[in-house]
């Protein structure tokens, strides 16, 4: 069976009961990050900019937009959610798609399952198939795929919205390959727009790509369904390097959601293993900041394509800036904080003239570790290597940092009580067969 019809049987073949159970727990835990992220990003002036527009165009409201009292159509909920839970660049990522798994698939679930009425179950199994989908995609398409320029949250994205939209609506085989054919004629998102507001609406993209290829799919629009491997098609055009027995390799894997990493800095990803580093040095050693002279930061060249903008001049550049980050967290800065990446902020001169002491230079050979050298004033050097890609393996102690992150990003805006609720039914998620519930919980009522 070709590439397209081999995944799409995968697809429509997922349900909860076979999927292990640490990946039915590590989805849970990506959905209640991505709610987190999406309420503290549902006032951005990106997601007012896309809530007026979807308002002014008007249509059925079937969908709630988290963390506002707005109702919307389907597809237009997973557009607003999916670029409001990126917002922030503070949703989780994924190795193996090298982007951000759940923001492109969780929106296009929530306002899908919302209008239909489906079980928590259901949706917890679709997300587990719609990240597999992305998953497998990444690995099939290779590196050459995000080196070539492609933002994979939105190309991979949007084959994931489909995927997991797909299963939740119960689309058979050849249906739900004509809904990734859909989504992958529309799958795009370019990483020269990082810093701006549309690397989220890649997100959002993606949802409403993903969303509406499925529900087009259910009512018999056709595509090819050889869209992956077809001359022109996908692989071809936007994968240099894609490899079909990657692709068989990696179908072959049971799942992909236990493998998440979860953010703990507001900022790009790739910047985290850094910031470890630095935080590390500066618990263990004993210099201030004026006392540093340099700080050397050496990192895989692919950093250099995303996060190393030199000089930021507002707060979603900070994000991206390896040098300013540091000049954060030797600062003291709280990265963790949605608030602290401000357009001010950029131009304090305390942290630009630390910004200006840190040298950013790729390793000579290949590495998935930063390592971060310090030297003082004085002569003294200090130096720490941090690899962040790592899954937790204690989902425990998993939960407890998530739930940390979460109330911190949603009590300003739900309030304690609503949010305590909502983080309870999340975890329980797959207990549920009614969830009027919990998109009464996701809605505030401001």
């Amino acid at each position: 069976m070709q590439p397209t019809l081999a995944l799409a049987e995968r697809i429509a073949g997922t349900g909860f009961a076979q999927i292990p159970a640490a990946a039915t727990t590590v989805a849970k835990q990506a959905l209640l990050d991505v709610v987190g992220v999406t309420v503290a990003g549902a006032n951005e002036p990106l997601a007012a900019i896309l809530r007026d527009q979807a308002l002014d165009e008007g249509g059925h409201a079937q969908a709630s937009l988290i963390g506002r009292p707005e109702r919307v159509s389907v597809p237009q909920a997973a557009l607003i959610n999916g670029a409001a839970g990126h917002a922030h660049d503070y949703d989780d990522v994924h190795t193996a798609m090298t982007g951000h798994p759940t923001v492109p698939v969780a929106p296009a679930l929530l306002a899908l399952a919302e209008h239909h009425g489906k079980s928590g179950r259901a949706v917890v199994a679709a997300l587990c198939a719609g990240v597999d989908t992305e998953c497998i995609l990444g690995l099939y398409a290779g590196r050459g795929h995000y080196q070539q320029g492609w933002h994979a949250t939105g190309t991979l994205g949007s084959f994931a919205a489909a995927a997991a939209s797909a299963n939740l609506l119960g689309l058979d085989v050849l249906a739900t390959a004509s809904a990734m054919g859909i989504a992958g004629t529309q799958a795009a998102g370019l990483k020269s727009q990082f810093g701006t507001m549309c690397k989220p609406l890649h997100a959002g993209h993606a949802a409403a790509t993903g969303v509406q290829a499925a529900m087009l799919a259910s009512k018999g629009f056709d595509s090819r369904l050889d869209i992956l491997e077809t001359p022109q098609g996908f692989m071809a055009t936007q994968a240099p390097g894609a490899d079909e027995e990657r692709f068989r390799a990696a179908l072959a894997k049971d799942a992909y959601c236990q493998d998440i990493c979860f953010k703990y800095h507001a900022a790009c990803y790739l910047t985290h293993s850094s910031m470890e580093a630095l935080n590390n040095l500066c618990a263990t050693n004993t210099f201030a900041p004026d006392d540093i002279d340099t700080v050397h930061i050496r990192v895989d060249p692919g950093h250099f394509t995303v996060c190393n903008i030199a000089e930021p001049a507002s707060g979603l550049e900070a994000k991206f800036s390896l040098r300013f980050t540091a000049a954060m967290v030797l600062a003291g800065e709280d990265t963790a904080s949605i608030e602290s990446f401000t357009d001010e902020l950029t131009q304090e001169p305390r942290l630009v003239a630390l910004r200006d002491r840190v040298t950013v230079v790729a390793h000579e050979k290949p590495s998935a570790d930063s390592v971060v050298t310090i030297t003082t004033k004085n002569g003294e050097s200090f130096c720490d290597a941090v690899n962040v890609a790592i899954p937790m393996r204690n989902l425990d102690a998993q939960w407890d940092k998530l739930t940390r992150k979460f109330h911190a990003l949603t009590d300003p805006q739900l309030g304690r009580g609503q949010a305590e609720a909502l983080a309870a039914q999340i975890r329980d998620l797959e207990n549920q067969e009614d969830l009027t519930g919990l998109f009464a919980l996701l809605r505030s009522g401001q």
